[in-house]
């Protein structure tokens, strides 16, 4: 694991705000981009972040995922195939940006995420939302993986033919326990919060210090203008 001259990982540096500006962008990119050269040219720089911050095992195996996902939907436009199921390739499509983004999140302290969109000037209600969401999502990630691994000993995850044969079975093995795990984290993790304080109205001090960087500007800055350039290429293929 590299770590720079502190002892800190690269990925740790960032400010919450800014893999919140990142994570707005890719969802906005990913959801408004029609053509799959804008998405993947969008893709790819999200994939050259993650490789920057020392994640590139994680981006390998997502972009890995979202290739496979193209390459299916071209052969399903032109040959109109039914198997493997397209509807769960165009969801991975779609929604493998955003977990680009999400792979930093879970890699950064969830104090530090909290401190950040603290500082944000947005309404307390929407503040505590975002604060559990982000508290959410490094645990869901977690028992993704517990439900991954009892998935393998019960024989559902036997093969990728198995997966890609039977989608929707193995989305509905997957779903339906993460949905009750989830139910049940989100209610620890109310709990949690209210126990500590989250809705006290007086200032709240953090154990971590939390500011804006030029690092944190340039990052938010190239998102934006390539979110922009891959969006208008998309539309401009579409009025060409």
């Amino acid at each position: 694991m590299i770590m720079n001259h502190s002892g800190i990982r690269k990925v740790e540096q960032l400010d919450g705000r800014t893999v919140l500006l990142l994570a707005v962008c890719a969802c906005f990119t990913s959801f408004l981009s029609n053509s799959m050269l804008g998405h993947g040219l969008y893709m790819i720089w999200l994939f050259l972040l993650l490789c920057y911050f020392e994640l590139f095992t994680m981006g390998v195996e997502i972009l890995g995922v979202y290739i496979l996902s193209v390459v299916w939907l071209a052969i399903n436009t032109k040959y109109h195939l039914s198997f493997p199921s397209p509807l769960l390739f165009h969801i991975l499509y779609r929604l493998l940006m955003p977990a680009m983004i999400v792979c930093l999140a879970v890699h950064i302290p969830s104090g530090k995420l909290t401190s950040s969109i603290r500082k944000l000037p947005i309404p307390e209600n929407i503040m505590l939302i975002l604060v559990v969401m982000l508290r959410f999502a490094p645990t869901v990630v977690y028992e993704f993986g517990e439900v991954k691994d009892a998935m393998k000993v019960r024989g559902f995850l036997r093969s990728i033919r198995t997966v890609l044969f039977h989608p929707l079975s193995t989305l509905e093995y997957a779903i339906v326990p993460m949905v009750f795990r989830s139910l049940k984290i989100a209610d620890e993790l109310a709990s949690s919060a209210i126990v500590r304080g989250i809705e006290s109205p007086y200032k709240k001090d953090s154990y971590y210090i939390t500011r804006l960087t030029v690092k944190d500007a340039l990052l938010v800055i190239s998102s934006i203008i390539i979110a922009v350039i891959c969006c208008f290429k998309s539309m401009d293929l579409l009025v060409g």
